[in-house]
Parts: structure tokens; C-alpha cells; sequence
């Protein structure tokens, strides 16, 4: 693995929706990368302030939790977008493999140094300190280690997900049984 600062991965997007090239329903919650929910009306002058979120971007979310100490990097793999203007996104400037990076950015034990020494703490969300972040250093395997990782990611997703669909369809089969036996009784 390889030694990189941060700023050598990502650059701090700048890009804004001012020319209102997304709407309300573009709106994406960083947590999920999911279209919103909260479809509030918001002004031109208003909506001009979102920060335009492309797929493979990430984006940082600065709300602490057990799992999160001092944040979290999300990575955009749903649909271009936008985002509230209190979150930083970066755009990738370096080949990187997305499926390895969506993990590799989210991930505490990698992320918390480097978050420990450019966040701090606001009212309500980490604030994040680029320029502190940029020098950070991160550990990342090459361009074809990160595909073979990423590789393995998504099969034992595919397994996790097969085998929790095949315990829900065995536990409704077992509920209907017990269903069944008590129409009999």
C-alpha cells in the first residue's frame, strides 16, 4: 500500500447549482445518497447554494455518532444531484476504484486519524478544515489491488443479500406453517 496525502486522491469541489440545473427533487441526503424526502420550497437564491454532487463524488457529513467520532465521508453511487451547502464534497482526481473507495472512505479505523486532526467540533455537525485535511495521509492499495477489493465487496455483498433474502423467505414460510396449524387446531 501506498502512501498519499489527501488532497493527491480529491479536490474540494466548488461547483454550485447557479444555474438552477437541479431542483427540489434532486436533492440528495448525504447519509443515504438517496433522493430526499423533505421536499421543502426553497428560493432561486436559495436552491443557487447547493453544492452540486456528482456519481463518485464523496461528501462529508459532519454529525458525530458511536460509529462516527468525528464524521463520516459518504460516496455518491446513486445519481448526480445536489446537496445542502453545509457539506463539503470532493471530487476524485486520481484513478480510483469506486467500489473499493466507497467503502475504504467510510470506514472509521481508516478515516478517524485523519478526521481527528482536521475537524472541529460546531454546534450541531463537525466542522471540517480542508486544508488540514488535505495533508493528511492515507494508506491506499494500488488501481488493481483496489478493483480485486472491490471485487470481493460485491461478492460477499451479493452473498449477505442472497442469504438474508433466503432467511426472510424461510421465516415467512415458517410463519405461514405456524399460521396454518393454528386454522387446524
Amino acid at each position: 500500500w501506498e502512501q498519499r496525502k489527501f488532497e493527491s486522491l480529491f479536490r474540494k469541489s466548488r461547483i454550485k447549482n447557479i444555474h438552477l440545473k437541479y431542483s427540489e427533487s434532486d436533492i440528495l441526503s448525504v447519509a443515504s445518497m438517496e433522493p430526499s424526502a423533505n421536499h421543502r420550497h426553497s428560493s432561486d437564491e436559495y436552491m443557487k447554494s447547493y453544492n452540486v454532487i456528482y456519481i463518485n463524488d464523496i461528501a462529508f457529513e459532519g454529525h458525530t455518532s458511536k460509529e462516527f467520532k468525528f464524521g463520516r465521508f459518504v460516496m455518491n453511487d446513486r445519481q448526480d444531484g445536489i446537496v445542502s451547502h453545509v457539506f463539503d464534497v470532493f471530487r476524485p482526481i486520481t484513478k480510483l476504484s469506486p467500489k473499493f473507495i466507497k467503502y475504504f472512505i467510510h470506514d472509521e479505523a481508516i478515516m478517524q486519524k485523519p478526521l481527528l486532526f482536521s475537524t472541529s467540533n460546531a454546534r450541531m455537525l463537525n466542522s471540517l478544515n480542508v486544508g488540514e485535511l488535505n495533508n493528511q495521509i492515507l494508506s491506499i492499495p494500488s488501481i488493481k489491488e483496489q478493483e480485486k477489493i472491490g471485487k470481493i465487496i460485491n461478492v460477499t455483498e451479493f452473498l449477505i443479500a442472497a442469504n438474508q433474502c433466503q432467511q426472510k423467505g424461510l421465516e415467512k414460510l415458517i410463519s405461514e406453517s405456524l399460521n396454518q396449524e393454528i386454522i387446524l387446531n
